[in-house]
């Protein structure tokens, strides 16, 4: 009796699921009818264009997809339509532009600033084209820190939830025999990783297979290409379906890997560029333009007294990040103002995974609402209600700079980025930082730009010897 009610219901699954796929089959079908008839979709006064290229430059071939303006005209489950309208009043711009083309199968790479909604532009596509067989991995997530992985998982765990969409979350800096045994019995059908973790694993036999994938997306993609991901990246996708769709997100995509990441793309007939906001086809950096950016003059020996008259003039609901260069000095800023009674914590690399997890835990729930942090803190973080950031130290180069200060004014909300200028080795950024400044609609004290055309200003570089 047992087995043949087990049989029974297992036809009925299969069954529900076959209706199902087909269901969501048919709507993305007259989405692509819509598209191919007049290149309007929807066609209404409030429908977007979107920005679409062939990797390289030139046409693509790929029609300029109408945005899904609204929650409703996306193919998505009525239960996520219904989360995502309880939660946000419409969908973000990146979402909008992006959702249509990944929906309907494209290879996309798309651009926008950060706390754009980057998250959901990829997560729900892959939802709605993967088929949640258990056991089979057909969606990976790859990030290039901890963090980020987590941070995604989580949102994945939140919108993935009501469909049963068992996800694994594997890194770095944790237990490796942990992540195998999550793997085995969860048995998920999305993978979230960051590229070592991901391609040790996937050397073990029976451990991480990818030979299903459908869909894989590199979120913080230029970064991971840019920075010295290349060989892991190259591994992953040398596993992966010739077939499977590709997504990259990021903030910023210049040319050079722009260049570089169309080695991972299906022909141009099935790329869809997108760039929102500021983003422009060349890639130029831009800096979030609802974030107010100031600078103050001070030497190594003035900085504490300038940083703690700013956190005691900042409203007492505020939240906010400082970052500065070496993970010492870091450490030096948490215990002077936790001395001092400011409820403080501190992130950089040599803190193990554990005690990151728990400090980003006590400023998001503001139990500490004072970070001290080194980059690894700068980009990929989506924290709520960062209404301050701090530069200790100049920025390394004007990519991280932008990157720190778009810890704020995130998801439409107001932030302000203050930044402390040392005459002594930062005249080499100076021309860059003011460019940046003036694209995003701000004002360069008269004391700054002086020193835009002077000799020491050429490039971007920070004297880390003097740290």
């Amino acid at each position: 009796m047992g087995d043949a009610s087990d049989a029974k219901k297992a036809k009925k699954e299969k069954k529900e699921k076959k209706e199902k796929s087909e269901k969501k089959e048919k709507k993305t079908e007259k989405r692509s009818r819509e598209i191919e008839a007049n290149g309007k979709g929807d066609g209404g006064e409030g429908s977007k264009k979107v920005k679409a290229a062939a990797v390289g430059g030139g046409s693509s071939g790929v029609a300029a997809y109408p945005t899904f303006d609204t929650f409703d005209a996306t193919p998505f489950d009525k239960a996520i339509i219904a989360r995502l309208s309880s939660t946000f009043p419409s969908p973000s711009a990146i979402q909008s532009a992006a959702w249509p083309a990944a929906c309907d199968g494209k290879d996309v790479i798309a651009v926008a600033k950060t706390g754009s909604g980057k998250t959901l532009a990829f997560l729900l596509p892959m939802f709605h084209r993967i088929e949640n067989t258990r056991g089979v991995v057909e969606g990976l997530v790859v990030a290039p820190t901890r963090e980020l992985a987590i941070q995604i998982q989580a949102e994945c765990e939140k919108f993935g939830a009501e469909h049963g969409f068992q996800s694994a979350c594997v890194y770095g800096g944790a237990s490796a025999h942990d992540q195998r045994n999550a793997l085995r019995t969860k048995k998920p059908c999305v993978v979230i990783g960051t590229p070592g973790r991901l391609v040790d694993l996937m050397s073990q036999e029976g451990v991480l297979t990818l030979s299903k994938l459908k869909v894989i997306v590199l979120d913080e993609a230029d970064r991971m290409l840019d920075m010295g991901f290349e060989p892991q990246i190259k591994t992953i996708f040398g596993d992966c379906p010739a077939e499977r769709q590709t997504l990259l997100f990021s903030a910023t995509w210049p040319k050079a890997v722009r260049k570089l990441a169309a080695g991972y793309l299906r022909d141009k007939a099935h790329v869809q560029e997108i760039f929102v906001g500021e983003g422009e086809l060349d890639g130029e950096l831009a800096a979030n333009k609802s974030i107010s950016q100031r600078f103050i003059q001070a030497r190594d020996h003035e900085k504490d007294e300038h940083l703690y008259k700013l956190i005691c003039e900042f409203p007492d609901d505020s939240r906010v990040v400082v970052f500065a260069n070496t993970k010492r000095r870091v450490e030096n800023l948490s215990k002077t103002f936790a001395a001092e009674g400011f409820g403080t914590v501190s992130v950089h690399g040599d803190k193990t995974q554990a005690d990151r997890e728990a400090s980003l835990k006590k400023f998001v729930t503001n139990q500490c609402p004072l970070m001290m942090a080194t980059d690894v803190a700068a980009r990929g973080l989506d924290i709520k209600g960062v209404t301050h950031v701090i530069n200790y130290d100049m920025a390394r180069d004007v990519e991280s700079y932008v990157h720190r200060i778009g810890r704020t004014g995130r998801a439409g909300e107001l932030g302000a980025a203050i930044t402390f200028w040392n005459p002594d080795y930062d005249k080499q950024c100076t021309p860059a930082l003011c460019k940046i400044a003036r694209d995003a609609n701000q004002d360069v004290p008269e004391w700054l730009a002086k020193f835009e055309k002077t000799k020491e200003s050429k490039q971007w570089k920070t004297a880390d010897a003097k740290l």
